[in-house]
């Protein structure tokens, strides 16, 4: 391997690595974007043998994974920084995040069984804002597939969700003010 070789493994390497100590998963092309960025690759024959490094880079260091949404795009990550249950995670909110959103509050709901406060969705690997929450499960009550998605709001204004196929809506109702209230007040 080149010294030029060399150091465009290493580059790519970095990037993705860096990408994934942010929480985030990288296209091909955002790599080669940042490789240009940097002035590492600044001509078409640069970036035609940009391909092979890449695959020789992604095999010989086993923390480099890629994983594939179902349209065939491919993304790239570190299992240094981001598990493989965690780059499907972001995966799903790439894809289709009212699914993966419903398969979260329904996981809950049977397995716990509780329901969730719609805060959970504003953390990561989620991200979301208050308002683009709510315009998911706006988008979501109007589809038949999402219709046992329900909320509850707790005496002191927290909404919770849970699925109306595992939880009756009384007892969810009841989790939830226990959760958000009632917890807090019986130490």
């Amino acid at each position: 391997m080149t010294n030029w070789q060399e150091r465009i493994r290493l580059e790519i390497t970095n990037t993705i690595r860096k990408r994934s100590e942010e929480g985030q998963l990288i296209q091909l092309k955002e790599i080669l974007t940042e490789l240009v960025k940097k002035g590492v690759l600044n001509s078409e024959d640069d970036e035609s043998q940009f391909e092979l490094v890449f695959r020789q880079c992604i095999e010989k260091n086993e923390d480099l994974k890629e994983i594939s949404e179902r349209n065939g795009t491919l993304y790239y990550y570190s299992t240094q920084s981001v598990g493989e249950t965690y780059a499907k995670i972001l995966l799903k909110m790439r894809e289709n995040p009212f699914s993966l959103i419903a398969e979260i509050v329904r996981e809950n709901s049977e397995i716990y069984p509780r329901p969730i406060p719609l805060e959970i969705f504003k953390e990561s690997p989620f991200d979301l804002t208050h308002e683009e929450i709510l315009a998911f499960l706006n988008k979501m009550a109007e589809q038949e597939e999402y219709q046992d998605i329900a909320q509850t709001t707790t005496s002191v204004g927290t909404i919770f969700l849970y699925s109306t196929r595992y939880l009756e809506p009384l007892y969810a109702s009841s989790l939830a003010e226990w959760l958000d209230v009632g917890q807090a007040n019986n130490p």
